[in-house]
C-alpha cells in the first residue's frame, strides 16, 4: 500500500505543480492487492487511479507502459540554446584520472569541449575537456544543449571546488542569475566516527571528503576524544543517512570504524543571554538558562490491528498526538509531535517489530522547544569518559544511567583492583556498579600459625591495590562503545 515516504514526496511534487503518474509495483507478489492500493492512493492524495499502471520491476511487467506514459504525460523541458549557458550541478564524483566529474542539467545555452566556464558560487574558472551523456554508460558527445542531462569533465582537481546546487555558466558571456538551486539542508543527527586503527585517520579524512562531493547534506569536522583518540564529528539528515554513510565508508574505502551514540543539535541559552548550538554532549556548559531540543512531526501509517501498541510507544517517547484518521478501510494514519532525540535509538526498529513490518513512518523538523534536559556523565574510577556523555530528559536519566552502568559492568574486563562505574548528573551520583577485583591468594603459603601473619599479608595486599588504583588507568575496550 501507500507508504509514509511516498506520501511526503507526492506532496512535494504537487507543491511544485508536477505531473504525477500512479504506478503500483510488486503485483507479482501473492499478497498484492492492486484495487485496494488504488483506493488508498485516491483517498490519500486525490490522484485519479483509473489509468494506474500495474507493474513488477522484478518480473518486467509494465516497464514499456511506464516509459510510454512518461513520454505522453510529462511535459518536455523548456530552454533556449541561444541564451547564455546555465547548467545546474546535481551530482559529482571523483575519478583518479580525470579529477571531479560533474553531472549537470542544462537549462539554457549549450556547452562543448574547449569552452571556458565559470562556477557561479565558487567563482572558479575552468576549461571544459569533455562533455557527454549516459546510455547508461558514459558516452562522449559533441555538445550538451538546453534540456539535456549529462556530464562535464574540466580537470577539476580539488573536491571542494564543486558544490551540489551550484550553477555553471559561460565565463565570457555569463548568465545574469544562477539556477534556483537546492536549499542548504542543516544536518539534524550527529555522531563521532573514529578509526579503530589510529593510523587510518588520514584515509578516513580523504574518504569523508570524497563522500561529501555527491552528498551536500552531509558534513564533518575533526574532533578528539580522550577515550577514542582522533576522529570526526559528522552530521547527517537522519538515522538512515548515518547508516548509509557508515556502510559506504566501510565497504568502498575498507575502513574499520567506531561510532559514538547518535545525538541531535541542542539550542542552549547561557546565563549571560548568549545562544549557542551544540551537538556534542561533552560541550554542554555546567550552568545555562535554558536547553531547547529539536521536535519533529512524525507521520505513521499502520494497519488498524497494530495501532494500540504503537500509540503506547509514542506516549512513552514523550509524544503529543496531533491527528488520527482512517485511510481506506483498514489502514490508519496517525501524526505525533515527538522530540527527535527519542526516535534516534530504537523507534524505527520497534515500530517495525510491533507491526510485523507493515507500518511505515516519515518525519519532518518543526522547530526547537524547551525541555527539562540534563547532562548524564559516565565516570570510570571517578574519571568522566567524554565519549559516553549523553543529554537526556530528567525523567529518564535514572533509567538510562542504570542501563549504561549495568552494560559497562558486563564489558569492562576485571583488573587487579576494583573498578567503579558511576552515572552522574553534575555532582549527584544516580547509579553505580562495580567490577570486582581479581584476587591473588596471598595467604596460601600460611598454614597454621598465628593469625597476625595472615592479617599482615592481607593488609599489605590492600595497600598495594590502593596504590595501583591511584595510578592504574582503565583501557576501555572498543566493544564497550559499540555496546
Amino acid at each position: 500500500g501507500v507508504e509514509a515516504q511516498t506520501l511526503a514526496n507526492a506532496y512535494l511534487a504537487s507543491e511544485h505543480d508536477l505531473e504525477m503518474i500512479p504506478v503500483i509495483n510488486k503485483i507479482d507478489l501473492p499478497a498484492a492487492e492492486p484495487e485496494k492500493t488504488k483506493e488508498q492512493i485516491e483517498d490519500a492524495i486525490g490522484l485519479d487511479c483509473s489509468e494506474a499502471i500495474l507493474a513488477s520491476a522484478k518480473a518486467g511487467i509494465g516497464t514499456k507502459e511506464i516509459l510510454e506514459a512518461i513520454v505522453k504525460k510529462i511535459p518536455p523541458p523548456k530552454g533556449e540554446d541561444d541564451k547564455p549557458l546555465k547548467a545546474l550541478i546535481f551530482d559529482s564524483w571523483f575519478d583518479n584520472y580525470q579529477g571531479v566529474i560533474v553531472l549537470v542539467r542544462v537549462f539554457d545555452g549549450k556547452v562543448k569541449a574547449g569552452n571556458k566556464i565559470k562556477l557561479m558560487a565558487a567563482g572558479t574558472m575552468l576549461e571544459v575537456s569533455q562533455v557527454g551523456t549516459f546510455t547508461p554508460k558514459m558516452k562522449p558527445a559533441d555538445e550538451l544543449t538546453a534540456g539535456e542531462v549529462g556530464f562535464i569533465i574540466a580537470g577539476i582537481k580539488n573536491v571542494h571546488d564543486t558544490k551540489i546546487g551550484d550553477t555553471i555558466t559561460d565565463a565570457d558571456n555569463p548568465a545574469s542569475e544562477p539556477c534556483p538551486g537546492y536549499k542548504d539542508i542543516k544536518p539534524m543527527v550527529f555522531c563521532g566516527l573514529y578509526p579503530t586503527i589510529p593510523h587510518e585517520y588520514d584515509n578516513l579524512r580523504d574518504a569523508l571528503n570524497k563522500l561529501r562531493l555527491n552528498d551536500a547534506s552531509f558534513n564533518h569536522e575533526p574532533e578528539t576524544s580522550l577515550a577514542l583518540g582522533f576522529g570526526f564529528r559528522c552530521g547527517f539528515l537522519g538515522l538512515l543517512h548515518m547508516e548509509i554513510i557508515k556502510e559506504r565508508l566501510e565497504r568502498e574505502f575498507n575502513l574499520s570504524l567506531l561510532s559514538t551514540a547518535p545525538t541531535v543539535v541542542y539550542r542552549i541559552t547561557k546565563t549571560d543571554g548568549e545562544v549557542i548550538h551544540i551537538e556534542n554532549p561533552a560541550l554542554l556548559p555546567d550552568k545555562c538558562e535554558m536547553i531547547e531540543e529539536p521536535f519533529v512531526l512524525v507521520t505513521i501509517f499502520v494497519p488498524k490491528d497494530f495501532i494500540g501498541p504503537i500509540l503506547d510507544m509514542c506516549q512513552e517517547k514523550r509524544g503529543t498526538q496531533k491527528s488520527f484518521g482512517y485511510l481506506g478501510r483498514d489502514r490508519i494514519k496517525v501524526e505525533y509531535e515527538l522530540p527527535l532525540n527519542e526516535i534516534l535509538w530504537d523507534f524505527y526498529d520497534r515500530l517495525k517489530s510491533i507491526s510485523k513490518g507493515y507500518a511505515s513512518m516519515d518525519y519532518e523538523f518543526i522547530g526547537f522547544r524547551e525541555s527539562d534536559l540534563v547532562k548524564l556523565n559516565i565516570l570510570i574510577n571517578r574519571e568522566p569518559v567524554d565519549a559516553l556523555s549523553l543529554i537526556v530528559h530528567r525523567d529518564k536519566s535514572y533509567y538510562r544511567g542504570r542501563e549504561l552502568t549495568e552494560k559497562l559492568r558486563e564489558i569492562i574486563p576485571r583488573q587487579m583492583y576494583e573498578v567503579v562505574i558511576q552515572a552522574a548528573i553534575g555532582s549527584k551520583i544516580i547509579a553505580r556498579e562495580s567490577v570486582r577485583a581479581m584476587r591473588k591468594d596471598v595467604i596460601a603459603k600460611c598454614y597454621g600459625g598465628d593469625i597476625t601473619r595472615k592479617r599482615k599479608l592481607l593488609e599489605k595486599q590492600k595497600e598495594g591495590k590502593k596504590r595501583m588504583k591511584q595510578i592504574g588507568r582503565i583501557e576501555l575496550p572498543q566493544e564497550a562503545f559499540l555496546a
